[in-house]
């Protein structure tokens, strides 16, 4: 095998890895946000230090989609510790959980890393 087969052959190899992973990354992102067509949802914004919004209603016995986005710059969690509930998300980035529960009640809402800060909210169910 010639230097130049050699070479040509890993500028391949490498153009081709280096491709490859960003686009697994996006397909891994898209398919993580994609909605449940038969499930109500909500999109729950995660900025630095509240929640928007910071009471959230659900019905009972309804799944309910929740799109929780971090808008701001920090680390946060949306965690519901009666519910089971404890995500994280980071910075610009989203994640989709769905709440179905036959407990009604009003439930607290805490950011673990801000709730000194006042990143609590509520989410009752009803």
């Amino acid at each position: 095998m010639s230097v130049k087969n050699w070479l040509a052959g890993l500028f391949v190899m490498i153009m081709v890895m280096s491709i490859s992973a960003p686009l697994h990354a996006f397909a891994t992102t898209e398919s993580e946000t994609k909605p449940v067509d038969t499930v109500e949802g909500m999109v729950v914004e995660l900025h630095d230090d509240y929640f928007n919004p910071d009471v959230i209603t659900i019905a009972k016995g309804e799944p309910t989609k929740l799109l929780l986005k971090n808008e701001g710059q920090k680390q946060h969690t949306f965690t519901v510790e009666k519910l089971g509930i404890d995500v994280e998300v980071q910075p610009g980035e989203q994640k989709a959980i769905i709440v179905k529960t036959e407990e009604t009640g009003t439930y607290d809402l805490i950011c673990r890393f801000h709730e000194k800060e006042g990143m609590v909210g509520e989410v009752i169910i009803e």
